[in-house]
């Protein structure tokens, strides 16, 4: 699972309104884009624990605005997996941490409508993942771990998505889809889809940027993975399947964002363990 994304400003009365709000969701990804020359450093931290496993995830990004339609993006992902052995016979727990794979991706904003107090927009990202993990790290019981449990992949990657959002002064809505795929032969991980829906409302909205806010996100997140590919070709029988709904309150003052956010599964499939509740945390500031 990714640990995956400020309206601009809104035109009201043949004027814009600067309002911060959370462009990047927690889960999910929004089409909006900077303008030029915007620097944008993120960091994100998430928790799980799906069976005798706890994941500590972190996620260290820096977005670059280009022009009024084009972002860059790049994205230094961490892990760490703490295994419990409940027998004892391989030492009672094991740890797999480092790294993992690092993300440049661009995101090209194709359509925008803006009216009083309102502003749709769509756009495509396209992703390029670079083999910057550790694929090779065993198991407690001295195994080497599955390729979706290591903190790296050891080839490149593709990945493609799709936003759409619709905002006014009050609210916001957005959807965003994305599909991951890897590149090696033998053993890699399974392709994966994500899918993400939210509603977000300002309980407190700021005027200007100094201005302290509070935006209550609410959605759901749904993410299927095809089984692991062994080095035989053949598959490791771990397949994946989940939905989920999260909340995620937001602060905003000046250039500064904070939130966080919890996701309560609602429905499980497929062969692999899934998490149980998951917690996230997020950072960013602009420039």
């Amino acid at each position: 699972m990714r640990l995956r994304r400020l309206v601009p400003a809104l035109v009201l009365a043949g004027s814009t309104v600067a309002t911060s709000f959370a462009h990047e969701p927690l889960w999910g990804e929004t089409p909006t884009i900077f303008g030029p020359g915007v620097f944008h450093p993120e960091i994100r931290l998430g928790y799980m624990h799906p069976g005798d496993t706890r994941i500590f995830e972190q996620e260290y990004g820096l977005q670059y605005g280009i022009n009024r339609l084009v972002n860059v993006r790049l994205v230094l992902p961490g892990v760490r997996m703490d295994f419990d052995q409940s027998d004892g016979s391989a030492g009672g727990e094991s740890r797999v941490g480092g790294i993992g794979d690092a993300v440049l991706s661009a995101k090209y904003r194709f359509h925008l409508r803006q009216d009083t107090g309102m502003q749709s927009s769509q756009a495509l990202v396209f992703g390029w993942k670079a083999p910057t993990g550790d694929d090779e790290r065993d198991g407690p019981d001295g195994s080497r771990l599955m390729p979706a449990e290591q903190p790296g992949t050891g080839s490149h990657g593709l990945e493609l998505g799709y936003a759409v959002d619709h905002e006014r002064l009050v609210d916001s809505a957005w959807l965003s889809v994305f599909y991951l795929h890897e590149f090696a032969r033998g053993l890699r991980r399974g392709d994966q889809v994500e899918l993400d829906a939210a509603y977000g409302r300002w309980i407190a909205r700021p005027n200007v940027a100094d201005d302290l806010g509070v935006n209550l996100a609410f959605g759901m997140h749904a993410e299927a993975a095809a089984s692991d590919q062994l080095d035989d070709g053949l598959s490791a029988g771990n397949r994946h399947q989940m939905i989920g709904l999260h909340v995620t309150p937001i602060v905003t003052r000046g250039r500064s964002q904070y939130r966080a956010g919890l996701l309560v599964p609602v429905w499980k499939g497929g062969d692999r363990e899934a998490a149980g509740l998951e917690v996230r945390a997020g950072w960013e500031i602009f420039f």
